[in-house]
């Protein structure tokens, strides 16, 4: 058992694993940060992995077909932008609408552009090419690390800047401020619903780009609910970290980790039921230990 767990081929899947996780998570983190209630990131996802599979499947490139997934994430995040900022909707409420008709929406998709249910592939859905890096080829880092997709290395780049603007730059700064006190962040001159505007637009790209990790990875296909909750595992990081992109990112790995250990588990002879479970029996525990530690602090500022 140990073997499987600290093995280079477990903890290379965890960090592929984690790579839409990351760049959903930490780009919600700004939206998190700034008082904007989303859990609809597993709609932005899904359907962005739908139209990042037409892109590339028309242009026979990967990069439009992760430009189009970008696209369509700013879509979905203006959608719910539109609703709650400026026709007044609870956005617990337009993002249970979201997440229960992108299902529908891209299945339907599916069946009208492709002619086809269940999953679509074909040689001309180009998936992003592997990296050699010269610097990895050293003993254990370079079967984790080294020829991973290129939206991977960008992920964890991604941890670090993300973590420089939310902490280190004036427009983090506001961001911060409107979520923690928007009547102060008004008094101070701050356009708060502009700051909003941008956290949830900038959320809309990374979960759009989290979604055409899906589809142009490796697999070089579309199936039906091809996110498969991880919209949710990537609410749960942000909610674990408190929108802080580092805090986030680890939560991302913890559990792509527990997903990971479950193929060198399901090899072993487990039974898959209980091995499928890993994951959100991961997310559960985590979001209970956090939530425990939280309410020993609100004892001791009582």
């Amino acid at each position: 058992m140990l073997q499987v767990m600290f093995s280079t081929v477990t903890l290379a899947a965890m960090f592929r694993l984690a790579t839409p996780l990351i760049l959903a998570a930490v780009g919600g983190s700004f939206g998190d940060r700034a008082g904007v209630f989303n859990i609809a990131l597993e709609s932005f996802m899904l359907s962005a992995a739908f139209f990042a599979t037409l892109g590339s499947y028309l242009t026979r490139s990967p990069y439009v077909g992760a430009l189009a997934g970008i696209l369509t994430g700013l879509v979905f995040s203006a959608v719910f932008g539109f609703f709650v900022f400026h026709l007044g909707s609870n956005g617990l409420v337009v993002s249970i609408a979201l997440n229960s008709g992108a299902w529908g929406f891209t299945t339907l998709l599916l069946t009208t552009v492709f002619g086809t249910r269940g999953a679509f592939i074909d040689n001309n859905i180009q998936s992003f090419p592997a990296l050699d890096i010269p610097f990895l080829r050293l003993p254990y880092l370079d079967a984790v690390l080294n020829h991973q997709n290129v939206l991977v290395y960008f992920a964890l780049v991604f941890v670090a800047a993300a973590a420089v603007v939310m902490y280190k730059t004036p427009f983090g700064l506001r961001v911060r401020g409107v979520g923690i006190n928007e009547k102060a962040s008004q008094t101070a001159g701050v356009n708060v619903l502009g700051y909003r505007w941008i956290a949830t637009l900038i959320t809309g790209v990374f979960v759009g780009l989290a979604g055409a990790f899906l589809p142009l990875c490796g697999v070089s296909m579309f199936a039906e609910n091809m996110s498969a909750g991880r919209g949710f595992l990537a609410v749960a990081a942000i909610m674990v970290g408190k929108g802080n992109p580092v805090k986030v990112a680890l939560s991302c790995l913890l559990f792509a980790y527990a997903d990971a250990l479950t193929i060198g588990f399901q090899n072993m002879g487990v039974p898959s039921q209980i091995v499928m479970t890993l994951p959100y029996a991961a997310t559960i525990l985590v979001l209970f230990v956090a939530n425990i530690k939280k309410a020993k602090h609100a004892d001791i500022d009582a």
